[in-house]
């Protein structure tokens, strides 16, 4: 196994088991791995996190233009000089690697040092193990190495699912590209089970890239609705109107016990349980006011909603909409924030419950496979500053979901605006480009191993380039994302395009018009 490139320079300075500092022949490259050479020919492993550059001839405290003009004479260029930053991550030890074994330093290199570029082949056993170790599946490929690009980068879908991934980033980032990689490499190679909520409806395109997509209309069937869901859809607020939230849940509960199966009966009966309530002579008139504003928002649900919730097809089996095997994307856009916070809550309480009875059963009843379960706008539907109930289930997922196989996705663009506690249990991250400062510390904050050096990395990231963290990667990594081949539908409008190609139709229409008029 190819261990040590070429050498690059060597250590200078006080050393520490976590980090040195070496003097380099040529510009270290934040994200590079190297090896720093310990006695008895032992190797660490080591990260480049900074990459500095300096002159004596020209200090830092110089205050003369003239001054530096005079050194420019003496050929500044021999006297310049190249200094790295790496973070010390694990011996190399080739036993130890291919087991997945990562042991830590416990003691610093001597003084000079020799450091090393880090060998292909040493790379590879951390970070391709299944190019390495036949027969291991539970890897899929996601990128490769920014530094290292004859080193593919792949990812232990099994952490990934059981410790929960965030994917964040700027707008016009990669995020949607990651995702689109991640989700149809863990359906083509594995088999694999993913529910996307896409609540901007731009990954219609994954179904050019494989067969096995499932596009999702939002249909609830009112039998499986919850009486948080269904409070949520009347816009009546648990907690504060509660007497109109009393009279909701009562009619609610009658309607669920007469076994309804058409959504029109449901809510037919929802409303004569709420008239037979008006019609008792005990009720103040708050309270009857409080009814008569109840059937008003039951009216008002019909009309808004008829799409979601009158379908009488609308299945109530869960196996029969999110499809193991598939890729299922639920479409959401077409719907309001207040709609869609309905759906997916319903949806993701609805899984979670399904693998338990899984489990509890042995297999004889409930959702019978492991399931991703990606959330686009993960600050609009789990967000930090109040209550949603997609933020209550997704809770629910974070803390239990990890004994039942339901994996959990949160990707967004504004870190800093997503549930503090829901981002913390997500132990891997993808972190590509962020510009804003109070994102890039809040994600520091939720993460565990990301460094000061790594942050300061992050602005200056390029489309596609995205820092890796978390227990599904043996050690982080600087990762170029691959490409998707197929086309997605992008969130942002073209509005040059779209006015040049409006104006055009207004010329042809208008040629069009005065041809006609020219033969009469």
């Amino acid at each position: 196994m190819d261990v040590r490139g070429r050498l690059l320079g060597k250590v200078i300075g006080e050393t520490s088991h976590a980090k040195i500092v070496f003097l380099s022949k040529t510009p270290p490259r934040v994200g590079q791995y190297v090896l720093v050479e310990y006695p008895e020919g032992e190797f660490v492993l080591g990260m480049v996190e900074q990459s500095l550059s300096g002159n004596p001839m020209a200090p830092p405290d110089a205050v003369s233009m003239a001054s530096l003009e005079r050194v420019e004479r003496f050929e500044p260029q021999r006297y310049l000089y190249y200094k790295g930053v790496a973070r010390l991550l694990a011996w190399v030890d080739e036993n130890s690697l291919a087991k997945g074994r990562i042991e830590a330093p416990k003691h610093p290199p001597p003084p000079l040092a020799n450091v090393y570029e880090a060998g292909a082949g040493v790379l590879r056993l951390i970070f391709a193990p299944q190019t390495v170790n036949e027969g291991d599946d539970r890897w899929v490929r996601i990128g490769v190495l920014a530094n290292h690009p004859d080193v593919p980068v792949h990812l232990d879908v099994d952490m990934l699912v059981s410790r929960h991934l965030a994917i964040l980033a700027v707008t016009g980032a990669g995020k949607s590209n990651t995702v689109a990689i991640l989700a149809t490499r863990i359906v083509e190679k594995l088999k694999g089970t993913v529910l996307l909520l896409d609540m901007h409806s731009e990954y219609g395109g994954l179904s050019e890239a494989l067969s096995n997509v499932n596009i999702i209309t939002p249909r609830l069937n009112p039998m499986a609705l919850s009486s948080h869901e269904l409070l949520q859809l009347m816009n009546i607020e648990p907690g504060r109107a509660h007497i109109q939230e009393r009279f909701a849940r009562i009619a609610w509960r009658e309607a669920r016990k007469e076994g309804l199966r058409r959504p029109e009966e449901f809510f037919e009966t929802m409303r004569s349980k709420l008239e037979a309530l008006g019609m008792q002579r005990k009720l103040t008139n708050t309270e009857r006011n409080s009814l008569q504003a109840v059937i008003n928002k039951l009216d008002d649900l019909e009309e808004r909603y008829r799409g979601l919730l009158f379908d009488p097809t609308a299945p109530i089996d869960l196996e029969a909409t999110v499809k193991p095997g598939y890729i299922n994307i639920l479409s959401l856009g077409g719907l309001d924030e207040q709609a869609s916070d309905a759906v997916v809550s319903h949806y993701l309480r609805r899984i979670l419950d399904e693998r338990k009875r899984w489990k509890r059963s042995r297999g004889e009843e409930g959702y019978p496979v492991p399931i991703m379960i990606v959330v686009e706008e993960a600050h609009i539907l789990i967000p930090r500053s109040r209550s949603t109930l997609t933020k209550y289930q997704a809770a629910r997922i974070a803390r239990e979901g990890r004994k039942f196989g339901v994996g959990l996705c949160l990707v967004s663009q504004r870190p800093k605006n997503i549930d503090e506690d829901a981002l913390s249990q997500t132990n891997n991250k993808i972190i590509l480009r962020l510009v804003e400062p109070n994102d890039q510390k809040y994600v520091q904050a939720a993460s565990e191993t990301l460094s000061d050096e790594l942050l300061e990395l992050l602005p200056s990231l390029n489309v596609g380039e995205a820092i890796i963290l978390g227990l599904m990667l043996p050690l982080p990594a600087l990762v170029k994302i691959d490409k998707f081949t197929y086309r997605l539908q992008s969130s942002d409008v073209q509005a040059s395009r779209e006015w040049g190609d409006y104006a055009k139709r207004r010329v042809n229409e208008d040629r069009l018009l005065s041809d006609i008029m020219m033969e009469f």
